[in-house]
């Protein structure tokens, strides 16, 4: 067991403790907090005069995909030969041994969501993972998490080049629709007497027509945005994230109204792209004023892994979110769209006992974690 004391601790979800303690079991979750001295035979860390936090939560990221030190033999986050590839898995091509990983534990992330890149109109299956382990199988919390789907101008480049479908956002839409519409049809023939015959990009669309994965779609522009939510959820009734959302706070009180998450971000991004000239540090306040269920992302590679907590700083400080709402973009909100709130994002009774160690608040350049427990072990120590 190990026992964590005098520290304060930002449990998320029950406020505050000043000079607390956690006790950590041997099975990985958290046995007990407290405002006041627990007595137990346990592995003693002095928190006085820091901060704990539960681990942080990227809710996108290609880490692992497009591994730092690899150079374009590493780059594997984009099958670009077909605009719809639901049967691709991130799985199948994660580098457990990227130094991002690293850099996200420094940073007291202890859980990511990484997947295919916005090349494709369908691009395929994601997966929640640890940010520590020697092996893929290890690191796994999650997987599939999510069908990675893009609207915008990414596809549209992308095949325009190829001097193929789709060209234009007309285009997007009706590949994003026909594979849907095939995907219906074929749960249709599997609820028959005679089956139809094996196809793997159908079968992953299975668990997303079921309700049992929600379309992670890639859309900035409030009409692309728009699009998306009238073809998946009014034509086909599916559940659905939007990622990146630039646009989403102009239509904030629809994605409230239709119970739409957004995961929002990256705010650090530069790159020059005509449906991101809107970006702004307030957009995740607005959102989540408006009711809109907001996490944050860094979108690495696009922005370091190790710079969430400073982008929630960003929404903290300069767009009006305060600490509290944008604790929660990091922790609890990513927990709830990823639907492992039950388990993670933040620091309660029973749950698994991922957090790091601050000495200062970690929404600054010059904060730095400097412990970090995740699944009940020390994972990290500067």
């Amino acid at each position: 067991m190990i026992l964590v004391e005098k520290g304060t601790i930002f449990t998320v979800t029950k406020g505050i403790i000043k000079n607390g303690s956690i006790l950590i079991g041997d099975n990985g979750r958290i046995k007990k907090i407290s405002k006041d001295k627990i007595d137990a035979k346990a592995k003693k860390i002095n928190a006085k005069g820091k901060l704990i936090f539960p681990g942080f939560i990227d809710a996108h990221t290609h880490l692992g995909l497009y591994a730092l030190e690899g150079g374009e033999e590493s780059m594997d986050g984009n099958e670009m030969t077909n605009p719809s590839t639901p049967g691709i898995r991130a799985i199948d091509a994660i580098n457990p041994d990227d130094p991002a990983f690293k850099d996200a534990l420094s940073a007291g992330i202890t859980m990511i969501f990484t997947g295919p890149g916005s090349g494709n109109v369908i691009g395929g299956q994601s997966v929640i993972v640890r940010t520590f382990g020697k092996t893929i199988e290890e690191m796994v919390i999650k997987n599939p998490a999510g069908l990675k789907c893009a609207f915008g101008e990414n596809p549209k480049r992308v095949y325009a080049e190829k001097h193929q479908l789709p060209t234009t956002r007309m285009g997007t839409a009706k590949i994003f629709r026909e594979t849907l519409a095939k995907a219906k049809e074929y749960v249709d023939k599997k609820n028959k007497k005679k089956k139809p015959p094996f196809n793997l990009n159908m079968e992953a669309l299975l668990p997303v027509m079921q309700h049992k994965l929600p379309l992670r779609i890639h859309s900035h522009r409030a009409d692309d945005i728009l699009t998306a939510v009238r073809i998946a959820k009014h034509e086909f009734g599916l559940d659905i994230v939007i990622e990146h959302g630039t646009d989403a706070a102009r239509i904030r009180e629809v994605l409230a109204r239709e119970k739409v998450p957004v995961v929002a971000g990256p705010l650090l991004d530069t790159s020059p792209k005509a449906e991101t000239s809107s970006s702004s540090f307030s957009t995740p306040a607005l959102l989540d004023k408006a009711g809109v269920l907001t996490a944050l992302m860094t979108d690495h590679p696009v922005v370091p892994i190790q710079c969430l907590p400073l982008q929630a700083g960003l929404v903290a400080y300069h767009g009006g979110a305060g600490e509290e709402n944008a604790l929660k973009m990091i922790t609890i909100n990513p927990a709830r769209i990823l639907k492992i709130d039950k388990k993670y994002g933040s620091l309660e009774e029973g749950k698994v006992a991922d957090l790091s160690i601050y000495s200062k608040y970690p929404f600054s350049s010059t904060a730095k974690a400097e412990l970090v427990i995740a699944n009940g072990n020390i994972v990290y120590e500067r």
